[in-house]
């Protein structure tokens, strides 16, 4: 039998969800008191619980708490910024070129 090294043990990966308890924890409620507020919460954008799964995405708790709520900041925590939209208006010398003498 080898044995493995501190280095070579993988470190275990923390879940990327959170359950009931886990997230009545996290926000420092009671899970009654979560029962309750919950639709309201959700109204607010909090995150609803994951499709199929009785368990709720830690990196969108995380970004919902951090961004306070905000919808667009948390998007931009979870994706990333939009990204810039190029200018569609078409250069002068573009304009000349195609449009001619009417431009």
């Amino acid at each position: 039998m080898t044995t493995q090294t501190p280095s070579q043990i993988p470190t275990p990966t923390p879940p990327k969800t959170y359950t009931r308890r886990e997230l009545c924890e996290v926000l420092g409620l009671k899970e009654n008191n979560f029962d309750r507020v919950r639709k309201d919460l959700e109204g607010s954008g909090f995150p609803t619980r994951l499709p199929g799964l009785a368990r709720w995405s830690r990196p969108a708790v995380h970004a919902w708490i951090a961004s306070n709520g905000d919808e667009h900041l948390m998007r931009q925590i979870l994706v990333g910024p939009e990204p810039e939209t190029p200018s569609i208006e078409p250069s002068a010398s573009l304009l000349q070129k195609y449009a001619g003498a009417a431009a």
